[in-house]
C-alpha cells in the first residue's frame, strides 16, 4: 500500500455557490439526489457519480454507508450529536465545545462534528461503505484524486472522503458529465449527441422542468448544450434510468412534460 497515496489529504476548495450559505441549511437548488438515497452538493454529486461509474467498470461497488452519510441538515447533525454527546462529565472521554458548553462523548460512541462544522453539512462529504476492506481501499487509494476527492483523517477514517476541487472538477468528472466514458478526454461532440427535443419551445420546457427539480442551473434558452445534457444524465441516474442524455417517455413523465 502506498504511504504517500494513503496520506492524500489536501485543503478543500469550496464551490463558489456555497459562499454565504449556512452549513446544514443548503437550498434544494444546490443539492442533487444520489442513487440509493441521500443528496450531495451538485458538484460533489457529479464527482461521486463519476467515481461510482469508474468503480463499477472495474468490477467494484461503491456506495455510501447510508443516505445520512451524504448531505446532512443542521437538524440531522444536531440530533446525531446529542445521541453521542452529553453534558454530564464522563472521565477519560473526548469532549467538544458547543453552544458555550462542554459536551462529553459517551463511552463506545464514535466522535461526530458539532452541528454546522461538518463537511456533511455542506454536501461535499461521503462516508463510503466498507471502505476499509482491502480491495476497495486499494481502489480508492488509486482513484480518489482523479475524481476530486481526498481523505480528511487517516488512517482512522478510511471511509470519510470529501470533494476538494470546488468549481474546477477533474477531467474524469468533466468527461462523465459530458456524456463521455470516464476514461476519455472531455470532448463533447454535439453533432452526434442524442436528440433531446424537437423544437426550441420544447427544449425550454425541458430545461425549466429540470431547473424546477433542482437538476439544472443554466439559462432556459432552448439550446441543448453540455450543461443541459449533464443535467438530463444526472436526473436519469437519480431516477435509476440509463446514464445518458436521451429524453424518452419515462423522463418526460417524471418531469411532468407532455
Amino acid at each position: 500500500m502506498s504511504k504517500v497515496a494513503w496520506n492524500y489529504i489536501v485543503p478543500i476548495v469550496m464551490p463558489k455557490d456555497l459562499k454565504g450559505v449556512e452549513p446544514g441549511k443548503l437550498p434544494e437548488s444546490l443539492l442533487r439526489p444520489i442513487p440509493g438515497g441521500g443528496k450531495l452538493h451538485w458538484l460533489a454529486a457529479n464527482a461521486w457519480n463519476a467515481m461510482v461509474a469508474k468503480a463499477k467498470a472495474d468490477g467494484l461497488e461503491l456506495k455510501p454507508t447510508s443516505s445520512g452519510d451524504l448531505y446532512r441538515s443542521y437538524e440531522s447533525q444536531l440530533a446525531g450529536f446529542k445521541q453521542r454527546y452529553v453534558l454530564e462529565p464522563i472521565a477519560g472521554t473526548s469532549t467538544k465545545s458547543f453552544e458555550g458548553k462542554t459536551w462529553y462523548l459517551k463511552k463506545g460512541m464514535a466522535m461526530l462534528a458539532t452541528p454546522g462544522k461538518s463537511n456533511h453539512n455542506l454536501g461535499i462529504a461521503v462516508d463510503v461503505h466498507s471502505a476499509g476492506e482491502s480491495k476497495r481501499l486499494n481502489w480508492l487509494i488509486a482513484n480518489v484524486k482523479d475524481f476530486g476527492f481526498s481523505w480528511e483523517v487517516v488512517p482512522s477514517e478510511p471511509w470519510h472522503l470529501r470533494y476538494v476541487c470546488g468549481d474546477n472538477p477533474p477531467p474524469a468528472v468533466v468527461a462523465f458529465t459530458s456524456g463521455q466514458p470516464a476514461a476519455a478526454a472531455p470532448v463533447v461532440n454535439l453533432a452526434v449527441a442524442p436528440p433531446v427535443a424537437a423544437h426550441k419551445d420544447e427544449n425550454k420546457e425541458l430545461q425549466q422542468a429540470l431547473k424546477d427539480k433542482g437538476f439544472y442551473n443554466g439559462p432556459v434558452d432552448g439550446n441543448i448544450g453540455p450543461k443541459t445534457q449533464a443535467a438530463i444524465k444526472t436526473f436519469k441516474i437519480a431516477n435509476k434510468l440509463n446514464a445518458d442524455s436521451v429524453v424518452g417517455p419515462k423522463v418526460k413523465e417524471l418531469l411532468g412534460l407532455k
